[in-house]
């Protein structure tokens, strides 16, 4: 029985660990895929100067913040979906309140994309701008390694490195 309970308990840490994307390697750092990590693999790929990385770090920032607001209505749009279906008759004003509140929060959400994109746009140079471009249309497995190893980027997978 306490094999049972140890190994439950084991598996829901993993799964906190596995969704709230908090992977540490080393000793108290954060790992090469925190926040902090990917960010500094985004630096080191695009080459950029110090100043450069201030922009991006206040971009991303303001684009979290904003997710972040969203993911905070999350329970509130559950409760109002709960109240919509729980009475006798179905009510829609609830949920024509919640689409108004939705519809704030994207706008909020499309106006700091905006923001974060132009002065992304302005802090890169035409090369760091067409490595992001395709990094961001691609993915971020795109072309891994092929840079160092002088085939390019783009052709075949991370694991197959075949030149163009």
């Amino acid at each position: 029985m306490f094999g049972f309970v140890l190994g439950t308990a084991c598996l829901a840490g993993l799964f906190y660990t596995l969704r709230r994307g908090r992977w540490h390697h080393g000793h108290g750092g954060p790992g090469r895929w925190s926040w902090r990590g990917r960010m500094r693999w985004l630096f080191e790929r695009l080459d950029t100067s110090p100043g450069q990385e201030k922009v991006l770090v206040q971009a991303a920032d303001e684009l979290t913040e904003a997710f972040a607001k969203m993911r905070d209505e999350m329970s509130a749009t559950r409760a109002a979906l709960a109240r919509s279906l729980r009475g006798e008759a179905f009510d829609a004003a609830a949920l024509r309140e919640l689409d108004a509140k939705h519809d704030e929060l994207i706008d909020n959400l499309r106006k700091t994309l905006r923001a974060s994109l132009s002065k992304t746009h302005e802090a890169l140079d035409a090369k760091q701008r067409r490595e992001l471009a395709d990094l961001l249309e691609h993915g971020w497995g795109h072309g891994y390694g092929y840079r160092h190893y002088g085939y390019g980027g783009g052709c075949g997978g991370w694991r197959g490195a075949r030149p163009c």
